[in-house]
């Protein structure tokens, strides 16, 4: 079957898409990938960046110019467009942040007042938490942009995403420290790749087969932790978890500029329910 792949055009989302694609070909199916270019790539506002992100991915689904959409899980809504689905979880990566800096192997070594870059709301409100002699400055831009940048000295140092340094590279003269993600806790899916599609039919059928089950509870336990917490509307959040032969997580929330954590376990049947307390605790 010939299957055919959208993604954004950045380096790091096309990698992705070939994660994807490479499982797909040795299941025996052709791939063409397709770039589609969003919102959120062309740099223009948007009520949200995970909607500027993959809303035109989705439209791609919808009007037939793809069959499937490759996404970062961490920039797609709770609320997908209708009529599609997330049908397939077939990789994931490291979920933590990485402190990366061409000038201070780490955090502590930064002296008071240099600029620490992000433009997330939740490494913002981590970052000052954990390093508050820091000031924590805006960095926009895909990942090979923020890289340049912090390589440029327009920031001291940067936090980002360890999945994507790991997927696309990091260059030389760059120092990287992995954080602890029971400390500095991710967005919701980080480092899972998802695709999206219409449920149903040969598409799904084939993407259903290279889905891994236990990417797919940490999924759902943490879209779901996301949902319930009001997800979308701005609030610094992050969650990590861990699915073995249970599922463990910890998540922090700050509600009216109070930093709030809580921890949880379940059965891989009841990540809803971990969910749920997680948010009943950090709620109160």
């Amino acid at each position: 079957m010939r299957i055919r792949l959208g993604t954004r055009p950045s380096r790091l989302a096309v990698i992705q898409a070939e994660i994807v694609a490479a499982q797909l070909r040795g299941a025996g199916h052709e791939v063409v990938i397709v770039k589609v270019t969003t919102e959120g790539d062309e740099g223009r506002p948007s009520a949200s960046l995970k909607s500027a992100f993959t809303k035109r991915l989705e439209d791609a689904i919808a009007s037939g110019v793809v069959d499937a959409a490759v996404h970062s899980l961490k920039d797609v809504p709770v609320d997908l467009m209708e009529g599609l689905e997330l049908v397939s979880f077939p990789s994931a990566e490291d979920p933590s942040d990485s402190f990366v800096s061409s000038k201070y192997a780490d955090a502590g070594r930064m002296p008071e007042g240099e600029l620490l870059g992000t433009s997330s709301g939740r490494r913002a409100a981590l970052a000052s938490r954990h390093w508050p002699w820091l000031r924590v400055v805006g960095l926009r831009g895909n990942l090979d942009t923020r890289l340049r940048k912090v390589m440029e000295g327009q920031v001291g140092a940067a936090v980002l995403a360890t999945s994507g340094l790991k997927r696309l590279g990091v260059p030389d003269g760059l120092n990287v420290a992995r954080l602890d993600p029971r400390e500095f806790m991710p967005a919701p899916g980080q480092g899972i790749i998802a695709v999206e599609a219409r449920p149903g039919g040969d598409v799904a059928a084939a993407l259903r087969r290279i889905n891994d089950q236990l990417i797919e509870t940490r999924a759902l336990l943490e879209r779901e932790f996301s949902r319930l917490m009001g997800g979308g509307c701005g609030l610094p959040l992050g969650i990590y978890s861990e699915v073995g032969s249970r599922i463990s997580a910890i998540a922090f929330a700050v509600i009216n500029g109070e930093f709030r954590v809580a921890s949880a376990s379940g059965s891989l049947d009841e990540p809803a329910a971990v969910a749920e307390s997680l948010r009943k605790c950090i709620l109160g």
